[in-house]
């Protein structure tokens, strides 16, 4: 999971999320293993429900973007590649990890070393029995694995640095040197260089990116940014210099959850860092007041910081762990990977966080005389916001409790409405909704004194629709 070192740690100790500080951390909650303490009394299930689209859409894909393979340096606990070639256990787990958690789409997005150095067919990771999907002009965009239960996975090939494009449809350049310089720049050529070759170009980190720039890019062809960052969430040095809170406070409750002979489920870990990353946000609705601008959530798995077991026989930082936390909802029109592509770009999609449930009936649209304009996309004039409360999802793992759900209208980053149904908008701005849940559901699984994080937590975030916005 989660690249990057933090600030001032000595080399040594400088791998993944602050290394030897999260080691220990995790080290001091997890003594030997025993035979007591499993869940048993309410199932758990990892795996992810299928979506059912609401109405106008026609399905749902879930994506996931900002995901390093053995590609990237810093991946695979910091050893990605055996004698120049991708571990094959790593790169087992990463598809494993895909299958496990739902995914349907994903947005590889390796570090240019080792990725620029590798020949674009390769960075696919394709293995025999894997299936090529040619783009327009007959090369490969994707490349397809079949998961165990027979369902699709599709692959494409992405670069995280100062930019992060994703979805490339080539290289960028003729020669390695040439692609590490242009994957290492975030200027105005890079992204049309990266634009040119197919990609839809996003900006990772966005918590400690300054916001002029971030303008200056939007003006060059940046199509979107992360409003939401895995590694940020759990980083001290990130958490307490860029989004001002506690720098270790996901840790209080972690023991529930990590111990042996404790009773919450392992996966539940990561509530303790799952909440708003408020600059980040600010910095989307500043940019969606100026032009579209397309909001994500990054996993920034590397599977490279808790390769310590868990009482699941699952290693903390697991592709699958990970993966299953929250991905990007793309409304597509049909099943097809230029679909996935498109509906990025455009913005159709909504962050959700499927750790605390999968949601049911959600639906967001501007419905005006000419036409149902979706989230994403651009009206001149005004109509009726339409919300439609969602669900938890029968299928989803929960106890007898049903959760507290909150839905929260914005316009321009200001609380505007609450609620559901119909909301008649009255002038112009970017209107977006945050969804947050207290998850009561989850009492069963969150240890012998669930209290604690039994509170609100951001559940769903979609993107915009823009009014009047030129």
């Amino acid at each position: 999971m989660i690249g990057g070192p933090f600030p001032g740690d000595p080399p040594a100790i400088r791998t993944g999320v602050g290394g030897a500080v999260v080691w220990f951390l995790f080290v001091a909650c997890v003594p030997e293993p025993t035979e007591t303490g499993l869940v048993s009394e309410a199932s758990w299930s990892a795996a992810r429900p299928s979506l059912v689209a609401p109405r106008h859409h026609g399905a749902i894909a879930r994506s996931v973007i900002h995901l390093h393979s053995p590609w990237s340096h810093d991946a695979c606990d910091g050893s990605p590649l055996i004698e120049g070639v991708p571990d094959p256990d790593c790169l087992a787990d990463l598809r494993a990890g895909l299958c496990g958690s739902g995914i349907d789409v994903a947005f590889l997005t390796d570090h240019p070393s080792h990725a620029a150095e590798q020949s674009f067919e390769d960075l696919f990771h394709h293995q025999p029995g894997d299936t090529w999907i040619p783009g327009p002009g007959g090369d490969p965009i994707a490349s397809q694995i079949v998961c165990d239960d027979g369902r699709p996975v599709s692959i494409l090939p992405g670069i995280e640095d100062e930019l992060m494009p994703v979805g490339l449809a080539r290289h960028v350049a003729s020669t390695a040197e040439d692609n590490d310089r242009l994957y290492n720049s975030d200027d105005a050529g890079a992204i049309d260089a990266l634009m040119s070759a197919g990609a839809t170009v996003l900006v990772a980190h966005t918590e400690g990116r300054d916001l002029e720039q971030l303008l200056e890019q939007q003006v060059t062809g940046l199509t979107g940014i992360e409003i939401f960052n895995l590694h940020a969430s759990f980083d001290p040095g990130i958490r307490a210099d860029d989004l001002g809170i506690d720098p270790l406070g996901w840790t209080e409750h972690i023991g529930a959850f990590t111990s042996p002979d404790a009773a919450g489920v392992p996966d539940l870990f990561a509530l303790g860092v799952i909440e708003p990353q408020q600059p980040s946000l600010d910095r989307w609705d500043a940019m969606l007041a100026v032009a579209p601008t397309v909001g994500v959530a990054g996993a920034d798995a590397h599977q490279n910081v808790l390769n310590l077991e868990l009482r699941d026989g699952e290693r903390g930082d697991s592709y699958r762990r990970i993966l299953s936390w929250f991905s990007n909802w793309l409304l597509v029109s049909d099943d097809s990977v230029e679909a996935a592509q498109q509906a990025l770009a455009a913005g159709r999609l909504f962050v959700v966080f499927e750790i605390l449930g999968t949601p049911e009936g959600l639906d967001v649209f501007l419905d005006t005389p000419a036409a149902v304009v979706e989230v994403g996309g651009d009206a001149p004039e005004g109509g009726d916001l339409v919300v439609s409360c969602p669900t938890l999802d029968p299928r989803s793992p929960q106890g007898p409790q049903a959760p507290e759900l909150q839905v929260t209208v914005l316009r321009d980053g200001l609380v505007w409405r609450e609620g559901c149904g119909i909301h008649p908008t009255d002038g112009p701005g970017a209107y977006r909704i945050e969804v947050s849940i207290v998850p009561h559901h989850l009492r069963p699984f969150l240890g012998e004194d669930p209290e604690p994080l039994v509170r609100s937590y951001p559940w769903i975030y979609s993107n915009a629709i823009r009014i009047g916005g030129g």
